[in-house]
């Protein structure tokens, strides 16, 4: 069985800011007429109004909405949004590869699953194990050697993984080094309210999305802590 979590966010959770003690009060902004706005949602400020965040947004990017609003045609109306560039948010993921491992070491790891022309294309990404041995480990992919499918880890872990061995694995592969991990940049919307960690963030060097991921200590729940890159945030 797949991992699934114990519960989706909220959308886009706030939960600390990096330069300031508190997370500042939102802010009121016009919103777009005829729209939806759920608490959570990452939106962006275009024409002078507040409208959803897409997978493909990148830049303009306001914040997260406050509250929930539902604007009428033809009204004037108004929402609060978590607007300050340097907050942090929690929010859930999908579309990570879910895989059981054939074989491995203490330091590697092997799976058909991962077959690929490209080595080192896993390079940096982030593994979770979630069943079976090693059960609870998280580590980072420091090669792959696309021969033999196999990941080599940054450091050990406690037994060798096996076929009871489930994993999730953070990253495209569609180019090296295109992975998630902390610190990784470039990471995709995959709508206003939830992270696409199978959409490439690297487009040969250039980055793509407008995340970073600054946390991952909730990636058992399919949650990551992440921040608007700077220069995709209206006020970066």
């Amino acid at each position: 069985m797949a991992l699934t979590a114990s519960r989706k966010s909220v959308g886009f959770e706030p939960i600390y800011n990096k330069t300031v003690t508190t997370i500042p009060n939102p802010v009121a902004y016009e919103l777009t007429p005829s729209t939806t706005f759920a608490q959570g949602d990452m939106v962006v400020l275009t024409g002078g109004k507040v409208a959803l965040a897409a997978a493909g947004s990148k830049t303009g990017i306001l914040g997260v909405m406050a509250e929930s609003k539902v604007t009428g045609a033809a009204t004037l109306e108004y929402g609060k949004v978590y607007d300050h560039p340097d907050n942090v948010y929690r929010c859930t993921f999908k579309n990570q590869l879910d895989s059981t491992v054939d074989s491995g070491t203490t330091t590697t790891l092997v799976d058909a699953a991962l077959s690929t022309a490209t080595d080192d294309i896993w390079n940096g990404a982030l593994v979770y194990f979630y069943e079976g041995t090693n059960a609870g480990c998280v580590r980072t992919v420091s090669d792959f050697d696309h021969a033999s499918d196999t990941l080599t880890f940054t450091n050990p872990l406690p037994a060798a993984p096996d076929t009871t061995s489930k994993y999730i694995i953070l990253g495209d592969a569609s180019e090296a080094n295109d992975a998630i991990n902390v610190g990784m940049s470039g990471i995709l919307l995959a709508d206003e309210d939830e992270i696409d960690v199978s959409a490439s963030r690297l487009d040969s060097t250039a980055l793509v999305g407008p995340l970073v991921c600054v946390g991952a200590s909730k990636v058992a729940d399919l949650m990551l802590d992440v921040m608007v890159r700077r220069s995709c945030h209206l006020f970066g």
